[in-house]
């Protein structure tokens, strides 16, 4: 695959572990894992379910902040034993058939020995970044035939079916459907939390934001043209999802995938700073957590909608003047200089088209976010599960949800776990039934 774009990202911006060369291999797929602090178990599982006898290469980044990290190690050693083994590079080793050969073939990249190891700051997402770019770099090479980036974390279990995404021209990313699977005493924080991630998405999907999608990095696959566009994963311990995903909708459609989900398991981690296994230890340590735990109150996607609503009307009309009609919405975007940025394009005189775009690549994820913990914040708080039923974006199908979510829900545990999974399922089937964004 020969694209300028391609060709242009790996001769100045990729890291030095894409110019790795592999003669006389091909594959139809690669998948990209980092690796930190994890087991051998955890990592045979994530492509375990894969349908036996796709063609893939496995791309796993080991990686630590510290040099020689003796878990790093554990877990080298582990895959490589009773393996043969080729020595590609200094860094690189390919195991051909892992797992009793009955696995796809594995390419472990160290990134932990000495002189090896990851900058701390840049953690997971320069790990990410160098599977990517090697990624990347065996597509425009030939070794890898099919034409998608694919990355996961190695506490994940991917469907059989993975690999088999239904993409257009149009699409910069693509997806997946995930779920959380927690042990018994996490069930009810997970529960929470995913509730919180989908409601997030929710909200924005019904103010009709172009960055209406979940921003977790086992779920995203993407364009290799558009990922060297955008000049790859952001190098930063945390969020490099949500940075990468924002980065590519500028270039094109997000889509949600529909089908089989994505396993991921609901655990408590330090391995970055603000993720999943850091709000879960969180949400256990509440005293009642079904109180306590609150998400951002549902005025806040009204006051998101009613400003997208708008900035279709000003793409359309381009007025000389910016008035929202709401005077809190109007004191926001001028404290954020949507005004002068607005007004700068409409002196070029540009389609509607041409305007909203330019607005929507500005306001972007990162602004809606900002937007959203504004109105938060400063003007309506937050409310608990119980209270969700208020929100616009609980199906109106759903009125046995919305009974229990408005403080009807039973005493018995079991009647709160389906309450919970029904509010999950609900807010599930409302995003993903919209697609692409």
């Amino acid at each position: 695959m020969h694209n300028e774009a391609i060709t242009k990202y790996l001769d100045r911006y990729a890291e030095p572990e894409a110019a790795i060369s592999m003669p006389g291999k091909q594959y139809d797929y690669s998948l990209v894992i980092p690796a930190f602090d994890e087991d051998q178990k955890n990592v045979l599982k994530v492509w375990q379910k894969i349908k036996h006898g796709t063609s893939f290469l496995v791309i796993l980044v080991v990686n630590s902040p510290r040099e020689d990290d003796p878990s790093a190690r554990l877990l080298i050693d582990g895959l490589t034993r009773h393996q043969q083994v080729r020595q590609l590079t200094d860094q690189a080793q390919l195991i051909e058939k892992v797992d009793a050969g009955r696995g796809p073939d594995l390419l472990i990249i160290d990134r932990f020995s000495p002189g090896h190891s990851i900058d701390k700051k840049q953690g997971v997402g320069l790990a990410r970044k160098i599977g990517m770019d090697i990624a990347t770099s065996l597509i425009h090479q030939g070794v890898v035939s099919g034409k998608w980036l694919f990355t996961t974390d190695a506490d994940a279990e991917l469907p059989e079916n993975y690999f088999k995404v239904e993409t257009a021209g149009t699409d910069a990313a693509f997806i997946y459907p995930f779920v959380h699977l927690a042990e018994p005493e996490l069930e009810l924080p997970m529960q929470l939390y995913e509730i919180s991630m989908l409601y997030y998405v929710a909200g924005l999907c019904w103010a009709n934001s172009p960055y209406a999608y979940p921003t977790i990095g086992s779920t995203i696959s993407c364009s290799p043209d558009r990922y060297a566009s955008v000049r790859g994963v952001p190098k930063r311990n945390t969020g490099e999802d949500f940075y990468l995903l924002n980065k590519l909708r500028k270039t094109g459609d997000i889509r949600l995938g529909a089908g089989d989900p994505i396993a991921i398991a609901g655990r408590f981690s330090d391995r970055v700073p603000i993720g999943t296994g850091q709000a879960l230890k969180a949400i256990h340590n509440l005293d009642s957590p079904t109180s306590e735990f609150t998400l951002e109150h549902p005025r806040c996607f009204s006051k998101l909608k009613h400003l997208l609503d708008w900035l279709d009307d000003v793409s359309a009309t381009q007025p000389e003047r910016l008035a929202t009609g709401d005077a809190g919405i109007d004191d926001y975007i001028q404290q954020i200089g949507l005004v002068p940025h607005y007004e700068r394009k409409r002196q070029q005189s540009p389609s509607t088209r041409v305007m909203r775009k330019h607005l929507d690549d500005w306001f972007d994820g990162l602004k809606t976010r900002q937007f959203i913990h504004h109105f938060r914040d400063e003007h309506f708080g937050r409310v608990p599960t119980a209270e969700l039923g208020i929100a616009p974006f609980i199906p109106h199908s759903k009125d046995h949800v919305k009974d229990h979510v408005m403080g009807k829900v039973a005493a018995d545990k079991h009647d709160l776990k389906a309450t919970l999974n029904a509010i999950r399922e609900s807010l599930r089937a409302f995003i993903y039934h919209q697609s692409p964004r």
